[in-house]
């Protein structure tokens, strides 16, 4: 039996994951440690850099799919839902952020990215309700989440498929079968992302066959002259080694509003603990949980908030998965994370963010303006999103949110 598992980048090793009866654990290579500055962030906020074994169950599950994705994948390698190591042993090799992992001593296969014949990427879209990510025998790639998604690499030929652990590019999401038209709807918020400097992230709309579907760019990739590197990165749930199938599946909400984690203060508690410039970061964080609030993303939990860990500290990540949840009358209205002990997303205030922040350690005149400038480069820049339904929610949350301000 596999016990022990590389992780690496850039073809160096970086640790060793191992199971044990308690769970998986970490052991940083030695050149690392020799190298790198104690307690800095290598691969997880849950495990700074250290000597000896760190707990990294809850980080290594969270590079997994959930629910039925995760079953499915399970079956094809005949491996158990519930063996995360195992799982990471067949699927490790293109996994979010920078790292991948390897079975210690096998023999690496080399990584490709292959065309897609005509027609063969509208029959894989269309096969995905039985095979969730695209998932082939030559496939060694992981994704986290529950839509209906394909991973694929862009190249100047077009789109191919990533094999034996080449970096993808791209995910496309598509619409669920009872939920017609998030796409376009998240696709408008995320170029009202983009235009108010919350994410970096490239996307646009096409058709597959008869579905809709998003093309976003990964922003843990980037491509220059047609070479992919990986950039490290992980979601608030995995920084604070917390397993997504813990709490009966709903470990990335917060429960009650004065419990956690997870929540926005952990999440600013990870900035200001990590980050080189944690005041800024901590701007920035406040100018999320506004545009969350502005855009009705009840759905905003600590798999879609992320960082990027770079040289030993981190920084927010881009905005990647920004659906107006309240187009949806009959999705959930309570917040995913609460704000100042709100839970309910359309009763949250400008007031309430600010008092929120506070408990961060940003000021109140700091964070104040910071908002009110987030709202009003929304107001200003609503046409982007070239959505009605959309343009009309957030249109009528900025408004109800700065008269508010003003009135206070």
């Amino acid at each position: 039996m596999v016990d022990e598992l590389e992780v690496r980048r850039d073809g160096v090793v970086i640790a060793t994951l191992r199971r044990r009866r308690s769970g998986l654990v970490v052991e940083y290579a030695s050149d690392l440690l020799e190298k790198d500055s104690a307690g800095s962030i290598v691969l997880s906020c849950s495990m700074p850099l250290r000597s000896g074994r760190h707990d990294a169950s809850g980080w290594a599950r969270g590079l997994l799919p959930e629910g039925q994705h995760l079953l499915t994948l399970a079956s094809a390698a005949d491996v158990a839902a519930s063996d995360t190591f195992g799982m990471l042993a067949r699927y490790g090799r293109d996994i979010a952020g920078a790292f991948e992992i390897v079975v210690r001593g096998a023999p690496i296969r080399e990584p490709r990215a292959v065309p897609y014949g005509a027609n063969e990427l509208d029959r894989e879209i269309g096969e995905l309700a039985s095979n969730p990510l695209g998932i082939h025998d030559d496939s060694e790639l992981s994704l986290a989440g529950l839509q209906d998604k394909l991973v694929l690499v862009k190249t100047a030929d077009g789109w191919a498929r990533p094999t034996h652990g080449y970096p993808s590019t791209h995910i496309l999401k598509f619409d669920p079968p009872d939920r017609p038209g998030i796409v376009d709807a998240e696709a408008a918020c995320l170029h009202l992302a983009r235009s108010v400097g919350l994410t970096s992230i490239e996307v646009e709309l096409a058709r597959f066959g008869n579905r809709s579907a998003l093309i976003v760019g990964r922003f843990d990739r980037t491509v220059v002259e047609g070479r992919v590197t990986r950039t490290h990165q992980e979601d608030l749930l995995q920084a604070l080694g917390i397993a997504p199938d813990g709490v009966r599946g709903r470990a990335k909400y917060q429960s009650v509003p004065t419990a956690g984690p997870p929540s926005w203060w952990h999440a600013a508690d990870l900035l200001d603990s990590y980050s080189r410039d944690p005041l800024e970061q901590l701007e920035s964080l406040v100018r999320v949980v506004a545009f969350t609030t502005a855009t009705g993303n009840s759905d905003c939990h600590a798999k879609n908030i992320a960082f990027t860990i770079s040289d030993g500290s981190i920084r927010l990540a881009p905005l990647y998965d920004t659906v107006p949840t309240a187009l949806s009358p009959d999705l959930r209205r309570t917040a995913a994370m609460s704000v100042h002990d709100v839970m309910d997303i359309g009763s949250t205030t400008v007031q309430d963010m600010v008092a929120e922040a506070r408990r961060w350690r940003l000021g109140a005149e700091r964070s104040r303006q910071a908002v009110i400038e987030l709202l009003e480069c929304l107001r200003a820049n609503l046409d982007v999103a070239a959505h009605d339904d959309v343009v009309s929610l957030v249109g009528a949350n900025v408004r109800r949110l700065l008269d508010g301000a003003a009135r206070a």
